[in-house]
């Protein structure tokens, strides 16, 4: 695959970060302008993240029918009008529900990613190809907290996803001329249900989706304590905010870019293993900082080590969970997503029901998410997973019904 299209495919994919980060650092003016409180202005956060775990349920699978690329534009243009609704929200409430559409419309676009990758590679060529593309996706939305901290006093909070509307719109247009058609779609339609029996009988598959899972929710737990956690406890101004979050999201850019290195001279389980138990590491020190004077010099680096052990599994995991799928890439990338990101919409308010007043609440919640990614990641090293060979699974039946 050339350039431009992982490019593109990589930005598409980012559609939901970017719709995540852009705004974080508006928090306190959105809960200022809404008269609403941190808690709400949170689960603004997690009804996207939601919203994102709703749309990878159902759009993978349909795209094993119908092919990737009607369903990849359908899927940009409805994020595109969510953004719009969340520009124009007159209250938390309908902006909450504009992030949940918002979501499903970037949740189409991340999972067809996912699929259309897999339809292209395999192996350790998928691993390699997926870190390209994850390298985009993570690349683009480091600079959305600082341009959102820099658009936050000249436009206000609904500018921004002005701003973000005509990102989309532009991507919209992008898909239409560079991605091409990648499904091999059956000579028969395939029933749903062997599909997703195909995908759920693959051990490989459900532990890599434990691990990726689990890391996902522990990166969205982060980004949803931060603002609160990083401005209302440690003082930081919104552009000082900005900063501190892009520099510990190139912890996420190193850790991505590591396990494409690894992934050529290791064993993909023998990454995602050590990963995982280097942010378990980063977690578990948080703890003992807050019995000290180390303040904020002492929490970044353990946050942005953090970050990095995420960074390496995120491609790892979801080259594991899809290697012996590619006979229903579609149903397998809905079935991730799906996990990965109810994962997330379920854990990233955590911490902040809890009451973020130091950081133990944010370090219990990653400390756990990275205890059971590290199980999973041990449980596939020990099995000795994702060698050069295939994976086997059993072969699906076909049916002229869904």
């Amino acid at each position: 695959m050339t350039a431009l299209p992982v490019l593109v495919l990589g930005l598409l994919a980012a559609l939901g970060p970017l719709s995540i980060d852009l705004y974080l650092p508006a928090f306190p003016a959105l809960r200022q302008d809404l008269h609403t409180s941190d808690a709400a202005v949170q689960f603004t956060l997690a009804g996207m993240t939601l919203g994102l775990a709703l749309g990878q349920a159902v759009v993978g699978a349909w795209s094993d029918r119908v092919g990737r690329r009607t369903p990849l534009l359908l899927s940009t243009v409805l994020h595109l009008l969510a953004t719009i609704g969340c520009a124009l929200a007159p209250s938390v409430e309908v902006l909450a529900a504009c992030r949940f559409v918002q979501g499903v419309g970037a949740a189409g676009s991340a999972v067809l990613v996912l699929a259309i990758v897999r339809d292209v590679a395999d192996g350790r060529a998928l691993v390699v190809l997926l870190s390209r593309v994850t390298l985009v996706e993570t690349v683009a939305p480091l600079l959305a907290p600082v341009a959102g901290a820099e658009l936050l006093p000249l436009v206000g909070w609904r500018g921004i996803f002005d701003v973000l509307a005509a990102g989309s719109a532009l991507l919209l247009v992008a898909a239409l001329l560079v991605v091409p058609e990648t499904a091999r779609r059956p000579p028969e339609p395939v029933r749903l249900r062997a599909r997703l029996r195909a995908v759920t009988v693959d051990r490989d598959f459900r532990l890599a989706t434990v691990s990726g899972s689990m890391t996902f929710a522990g990166v969205y737990a982060y980004v949803a304590a931060s603002p609160a956690l990083l401005q209302e406890v440690y003082g930081l101004s919104p552009r000082a905010y900005a900063v501190v979050f892009l520099l510990n999201s190139l912890g996420l850019v190193a850790g991505v870019q590591l396990s494409s290195v690894l992934a050529r001279r290791a064993r993909p389980a023998q990454v995602l293993a050590g990963c995982t138990a280097v942010t378990l590491v980063a977690a578990a020190a948080i703890v003992p900082l807050q019995w000290t004077n180390a303040g904020l010099p002492g929490l970044l680096p353990c946050l942005w080590l953090f970050v990095a052990g995420c960074g390496g599994c995120f491609a790892t995991a979801a080259g594991l969970a899809l290697h012996g799928q590619g006979a229903q890439s579609g149903t397998a990338t809905s079935v991730y997503g799906f996990a990965t990101f109810a994962a997330a919409g379920l854990v990233s308010p955590l911490a902040g029901l809890a009451g973020i007043t130091d950081a133990t609440p944010v370090a219990v919640v990653l400390l756990a998410t990275s205890a059971v990614s590290l199980a999973a990641g041990g449980m596939l090293l020990r099995a000795g997973a994702a060698q050069a060979t295939s994976v086997a699974v059993p072969p699906v039946t076909r049916s002229s019904s869904a």
